[in-house]
């Protein structure tokens, strides 16, 4: 009988808690509600203010519009107020359309780069690789060959062939508008120019660039290059019509040829660098660097009538937060000399810590104030001192012993 009763006292016992916490949260819940409807006519149950709060919107959505200051607007003055946010509307409207419409044009169908753009108008070629533009690039093996050749050492243009190794490298194969020449995309120096004889004294890598234009000029209408370009005209615009029966433009893309780009691009200016304390090695000039201009590859494309389309060097100038100190060398190093006094300047700027242990008793004297510039972190003894003083000396002759000889007590 005992063991019966056990658990039924303990339900009970669990029921009644349950109950009692219930009807004291009931409670709770009574007397917050009771608090909030007393505070004032704009409180009352919240139920109660969600459904007058909607018969409001309601009332005032059918009488007409309002000010944010409370007072009622008219009809009238309500379309008075959209007109100025419908001429934003509209004119951001026609600047996109403005937008559209430059984005839309394109240098031409085709584009075979030569290595001087990619060096000297890197910017030119990232434009060609942006969303929305059209232009298929091709990138002749010649120029992959000029910038692995010329991409060694620390000059100016080995950093321009490294930086546009890395962008071919992060757009080829991702960009499918972005292509590198095949194997078997070339047509015979024989066959460039046609029914006569073809020109001598042209260097190998030039007749291999003029060679894959020449490929993509006859082959610009082949199936895979027509549906390439029709792909990509139909994502850019899709309601434009497309006619299947135009040849698709292909030009040859060099760096400027005029005579203050020519000297831009292969010679920078230097008014950023700084002046070195040591004198400088001489620049070592890369003997493959006039591949790099352009000249070669122009003057030729003109003899094979290819269409050449000239661009303009991208600037190359170093940015403010970039720009070396002027105790840097040109090639990025520091002398040790510069390193130790430029040290020893920001320690005479400073001055000593003021929260040393010793402060103003080192050595029994009493320092006052900041050291002059140019005072080191250690003081030199009196006997060091002198000591250099004498080897500064030009009257002192110090005399080198010869090996074996020994030095004499009275020297």
């Amino acid at each position: 009988m005992a063991e019966v009763k056990g658990p039924t006292i303990a339900s009970d016992k669990l029921a009644l808690s349950r109950a009692l916490g219930a009807a004291f949260l009931n409670h709770q819940v009574e007397q917050l509600e009771k608090t909030v409807s007393d505070a004032g006519p704009g409180s009352g149950n919240w139920r109660d203010r969600r459904t007058q709060n909607t018969a409001d919107n309601h009332n005032n959505h059918n009488s007409g519009h309002r000010h944010p200051d409370g007072k009622r607007l008219r009809p009238g003055s309500a379309k008075a107020s959209r007109k100025p946010d419908i001429e934003s509307s509209n004119n951001n409207v026609d600047g996109n359309m403005n937008k559209r419409d430059t984005r839309e044009t394109k240098d031409a169908d085709v584009v075979v780069v030569d290595a001087s753009v990619l060096i000297h108008a890197l910017g030119q070629v990232k434009k060609w690789c942006r969303e929305g533009r059209e232009e298929i690039i091709i990138v002749p093996l010649e120029a992959l060959n000029t910038l692995d050749l010329l991409k060694k050492g620390m000059s100016s243009l080995a950093q321009r062939a490294r930086a546009a190794s890395r962008i071919l490298e992060a757009q080829v194969g991702t960009n499918p508008r972005i292509r590198v020449q095949r194997d078997d995309a070339f047509v015979l120096w024989d066959n460039v120019f046609e029914n006569q004889a073809p020109p001598a004294g042209s260097p190998e890598w030039v007749r291999r660039t003029i060679c894959c234009a020449r490929w993509e000029v006859d082959h610009a209408a082949d199936k895979e290059i027509a549906e390439t370009i029709k792909n990509v005209s139909a994502e850019n615009k899709p309601t434009a019509e497309l006619d299947d029966t135009k040849k698709p433009h292909v030009v040859l893309a060099i760096l400027s040829q005029t005579l203050e780009v020519q000297s831009e691009a292969i010679f920078p200016p230097l008014s950023h660098a700084p002046a070195s304390p040591v004198p400088l090695p001489a620049p070592q000039t890369n003997r493959h660097e006039p591949r790099s201009s352009g000249a070669l590859v122009a003057q030729w494309a003109a003899k094979a009538r290819l269409e050449v389309l000239e661009v303009s060097p991208s600037a190359a100038g170093p940015s403010k937060s970039a720009s070396p100190s002027r105790d840097v060398a040109v090639n990025g190093r520091r002398s040790p000399q510069t390193t130790r006094r430029s040290g020893d300047e920001e320690f005479g700027k400073r001055g000593p810590r003021r929260n040393s242990r010793n402060e103003g008793h080192r050595g029994g004297a009493t320092t006052g104030g900041r050291p002059a510039a140019g005072t080191g972190l250690v003081e030199r003894p009196p006997a060091v001192m002198a000591m250099m003083e004498a080897v500064a000396q030009p009257s002192r002759v110090v005399r080198v012993l010869a090996r074996g000889e020994k030095l004499d007590p009275d020297t």
